[in-house]
């Protein structure tokens, strides 16, 4: 909606050297940049190709307020129920966008995500072979999650239109993990915790609670759950009951959840432990 290399009065515009977030055209050229030509292929794109969930507007550079407003008006009246992204700038966006690759250090109020890379690259670079492994990925959709943050993970297709096969398989391997566990991550709520842990991470959904466990313990204690836990299980063997035991020490106001756990996990990068509450999540 802004930065264009091309376009005379696109914020791409600025002499070599310069900071790019620098303005380099008038007012006047930047706003009949938008009327021309940003406007134009927003329509095209929301009346020419059937119904879209979200146009992710980037790098607003110098937008101003007003002109973010009127982009996210074009959009809701050409179509209602499609999402704006915070990118289109001014605090504007129908949601917020955190920083490339950027992760907050705790819980945040709101709707975000975090645009993330598989590799170093947003684009494609064929000699980028820095690619994070299927258990980092977790890592961080487990962790975003448990902090009400969407994970927003890039592909780069190569001038051909193809994903690469590295990005394939960790892909396929994230899907296949979800599979299984997507219970803990689809609609969660944050972990009710003020705190992380050293062995994982915590969601919720309803009267549920789910561990995500990076690091698998046989004996497991949880403090700070007030709730009455009335069942335990892995999602990864929903059928079978997990041993679970609770007491509380008035004098110290303490509840303790112990879990006994099966010896193996049953993932290599994150196992997932639900447990059923007498109601949400009383921390």
């Amino acid at each position: 909606q802004a930065q264009d290399w091309h376009a005379p009065g696109g914020a791409g515009h600025w002499e070599q050297g310069e900071d790019w977030h620098k303005q380099a055209v008038a007012d006047e050229e930047f706003a009949r940049y938008l009327e021309e030509k940003v406007k134009p292929q927003v329509r095209e794109l929301l009346t020419q190709y059937g119904p879209i969930g979200l146009i992710w507007f980037d790098t607003p550079v110098f937008i101003k307020p007003e002109q973010s407003r009127e982009l996210r008006d074009l959009v809701h009246e050409l179509q209602p129920d499609c999402l704006v992204s915070g990118r289109v700038g001014n605090a504007f966006g129908d949601y917020g966008s955190m920083g490339d690759n950027q992760i907050p250090c705790g819980p945040v109020d709101g709707d975000w995500e975090t645009p993330a890379t598989i590799n170093d690259t947003w684009g494609y670079k064929s000699y980028d072979h820095n690619w994070k492994s299927v258990g980092e990925l977790l890592y961080l959709l487990v962790d975003l999650t448990s902090k009400g943050v969407n994970y927003l993970l890039n592909v780069g297709p190569t001038a051909e239109g193809v994903i690469p096969q590295p990005s394939v398989e960790r892909l396929l391997a994230i899907g296949q993990w979800l599979d299984v566990n997507g219970e803990a991550i689809y609609a969660t709520r944050p972990s009710p915790f003020p705190y992380e842990f050293e062995w994982g991470r915590v969601t919720a959904k309803d009267n549920r609670l789910f561990l995500l466990f990076f690091d698998w313990p046989a004996r497991f204690h949880l403090s700070g759950l007030r709730n009455q836990v009335q069942r335990a299980y892995l999602l990864a063997d929903p059928a079978t009951d997990l041993p679970c035991e609770q007491s509380h020490h008035p004098a110290e106001d303490r509840h303790t959840l112990v879990l006994t756990l099966p010896a193996q996990p049953p993932d290599p990068h994150v196992s997932v432990v639900a447990l059923e509450l007498d109601g949400p999540a009383d921390v």
